[in-house]
């Protein structure tokens, strides 16, 4: 993943996030303008994004949507390396970049069942993507009662520092849900996904640090930033279930989301999510939203702050210094061992990277949101969301971890 992809939550989501939207609304026509900018502390990570959506109802049984996105992404970002010896600070990379996103999709409504194919795209300078989803919700229950099957396809390109050449990777995620209307206040959705990844799924970004002691310290890696671009495996397989029970309170005037989120994939991650978020009426034209949302991970199988070994020697080898102090033979030189003492150089493991974001970690995010309606058909929006993200490893340097603040502003036209 391009390290540029910051870690919140945005409404800008395309793809597989779209995918697993519960059943479509049929409302009335609306078209929606929001401005978003995420700033980490310290100057590390700004991304400004805005973002035009709209939604139209195509008598009798179809309803349009549609998104645009421009971001503009700039910053620095840990490179993978640890910091110097006796200092905190994390080697950064700087970029600047700008991506445009946009979806379209139609739901069409025959009979129970709603039919939502969707198209997506999003291009940055180094990263590529074309999306292809398919959603079939089915009522039953009088109504009460939604099933929701989809399918979806990301193909995906991406380049970098550590990946000159553009390649491929793809997303294929299945989805299996329930919408449950469990009472005039109450609604229960339960979600499935199986997702799959395959091709080229390190991040072209991020290096490793390989340090070998030699007997000649001379001949010793490097002991600061990255030698060598990281290596995951090219193979990813991640079931998500996920619970969300809705419930107005009408002695509040108010209604809570409250929501679990766990998967586990064959990196070795499990990950645990909790949402709370409560929906506050203060009169007939406003709505005061406050938030809080937990997460924790375990670490990937293959994850280290530095590894052990030679970034030039990845099968490992033997070696000998010369008597001379000097001069190292390694086998297959010539003239190996001469007359020195052997050691041996490890191996690289299979898959290594130092990406932070596969630690053992937990994040904190809090946040309100307002909407206020101006008039009968236009609505003014504004939330803002700090975050703030801790290692649990003991191991990691803490300053490889970014902490935010996340700011939104917005207008919905409804006709």
């Amino acid at each position: 993943m391009n390290p540029r992809r910051v870690l919140f939550e945005s409404w800008c989501g395309l793809g597989v996030a779209l995918l697993l939207t519960a059943r479509p609304v049929w409302a009335q026509s609306r078209v929606e303008y929001r401005y978003e900018q995420y700033q980490e502390d310290n100057d590390r990570v700004q991304v400004q994004t805005q973002g035009f959506w709209f939604q139209t109802e195509l008598p009798p049984h179809v309803v349009m949507r549609g998104q645009f996105v421009h971001d503009a992404l700039s910053g620095a970002t840990p490179n993978g390396g640890p910091p110097p010896p006796g200092s905190d600070a994390v080697p950064l990379a700087k970029f600047k970049d700008e991506r445009n996103a946009g979806f379209l999709e139609s739901a069409i409504r025959y009979g129970r069942s709603t039919t939502t194919p969707q198209l997506a795209y999003s291009e940055e300078s180094d990263y590529r993507s074309l999306g292809v989803s398919l959603t079939e919700a089915v009522d039953f229950n009088s109504k009460n009662t939604t099933l929701i099957f989809g399918l979806s396809r990301n193909f995906d390109s991406l380049n970098g520092t550590f990946q000159r050449r553009f390649v491929y990777k793809g997303e294929t995620v299945w989805l299996l849900g329930i919408n449950q209307l469990l009472s005039p206040l109450s609604v229960l959705t339960v979600n499935l996904t199986l997702n799959y990844q395959d091709g080229f799924l390190s991040d072209p970004y991020k290096g490793v640090n390989f340090a070998f002691r030699y007997p000649n310290p001379v001949f010793d890696p490097t002991p600061e930033g990255v030698n060598l671009g990281e290596n995951r495996p090219r193979h990813r397989f991640t079931p998500t279930g996920f619970i969300n029970l809705t419930q107005y309170v009408p002695r509040l005037k108010g209604s809570a989301d409250i929501n679990y989120r766990v998967h586990h994939n064959d990196w070795g991650i499990w990950s645990h999510t909790l949402g709370l978020e409560w929906h506050q009426n203060l009169g007939p034209r406003v709505v005061l939203s406050p938030l809080f949302r937990y997460y924790r991970q375990s670490a990937a199988n293959f994850y280290g702050v530095r590894f052990t070994g030679d970034p030039l020697l990845p099968q490992g080898a033997q070696y000998a210094l010369q008597s001379d102090g000097f001069t190292l033979l390694f086998n297959g030189d010539e003239g190996f061992p001469g007359d020195g003492a052997t050691g041996s150089v490890p191996g690289h493991p299979a898959y290594f990277s130092s990406d932070y974001r596969l630690s053992e970690l937990e994040t904190f995010t809090f946040g309100v949101g307002i909407r206020v309606k101006l008039w009968d058909q236009v609505s003014f929006l504004a939330s803002y969301k700090r975050y703030e993200m801790r290692g649990l490893d003991g191991v990691t340097p803490t300053g490889q971890y970014p902490s935010a603040h996340a700011g939104t502003v917005g207008l919905v036209f409804e006709f």
